[in-house]
């Protein structure tokens, strides 16, 4: 089929799509009268172009030097016509499923203006898969039992979870040159049972440091039963030099992981 067959087509379609919801106001339009103060166009200013199509007045008459007709004067598209939902979804897929908003813009650039147009795009977007997967809720991940840690009674700081904080810049001396800075972290001390927080400044995140701050924090607040951390260097060199016996929680998974894969490599 050639161009011309093309847009005869279009013109056909279109024409029929008008005239099934919007013979009266064609018939009254064609006669050059006023069309009835009941009908859904009126605030519209419906005209007939030459082609028999009715389109939208606006009052962008003076911009036609420099904007395309259909722009100026777009086509009427009635709400409930199939049409429109083909319409919408072409220019929706254009837009690569950006929205309401460009999917309107894309149709009003077009040269249509659909009647109803934000409820009818919104429905469609509503029920496009693709859309639907884009802008889909998160899965929140079901969290798990709480930990004995935290469900048995005793005193404060009986089971402790604890974690490196910082750094941020303090003012150490001052010199004749100006003043020397230098970081400062904090160990954050916090009780599993009643949340009580206790905070021990460190000079680096060395294990020595970090091991001054525990023996502080214990001559304080007592000896607790349980450390609850993540996997730091310095705590995990404190626990080395402190010859303490530390549970690894990922050990026998990353251990058996790689004594798997080991083999299997040795094997090939």
């Amino acid at each position: 089929m050639s161009v011309d067959s093309y847009q005869k087509a279009e013109l056909f379609i279109l024409k029929e799509c008008q005239k099934e919801v919007y013979s009266q106001e064609i018939e009254c339009l064609s006669r050059g009268t006023n069309i009835s103060k009941q009908s859904s166009l009126i605030s519209l200013s419906p005209f007939l172009d030459s082609q028999g199509l009715i389109r939208e007045g606006g009052r962008l008459e003076k911009a036609k030097s420099w904007l395309p007709t259909g722009e100026i004067n777009p086509i009427i598209i009635p709400k409930n016509s199939y049409i429109s939902k083909l319409l919408i979804d072409r220019y929706h897929n254009s837009v690569k499923h950006q929205g309401r908003h460009l999917t309107e813009g894309a149709l009003r650039s077009a040269g249509y203006w659909l009647i109803g147009a934000k409820r009818l795009i919104s429905a469609f977007i509503q029920k496009c898969v693709i859309c639907r997967k884009l802008r889909g809720k998160f899965q929140e991940q079901k969290m798990a039992d709480l930990p004995s840690d935290r469900l048995t009674p005793g005193p404060p700081f009986t089971f402790v979870g604890l974690d490196t904080f910082g750094p941020w810049q303090v003012l150490t001396r001052k010199t004749r040159g100006g003043s020397a800075n230098s970081k400062r972290w904090a160990i954050l001390f916090t009780c599993m049972t009643t949340r009580a927080v206790h905070i021990e400044v460190i000079e680096s995140l060395s294990s020595s440091c970090f091991i001054n701050s525990l023996r502080r924090f214990q001559s304080l607040r007592g000896q607790a039963k349980v450390y609850r951390s993540d996997r730091g260097t310095n705590f995990i060199g404190a626990t080395d030099d402190s010859n303490i016996e530390a549970i690894n929680v990922e050990d026998l998974t990353v251990k058996n992981f790689l004594c798997e894969s080991w083999e299997e490599c040795g094997k090939g």
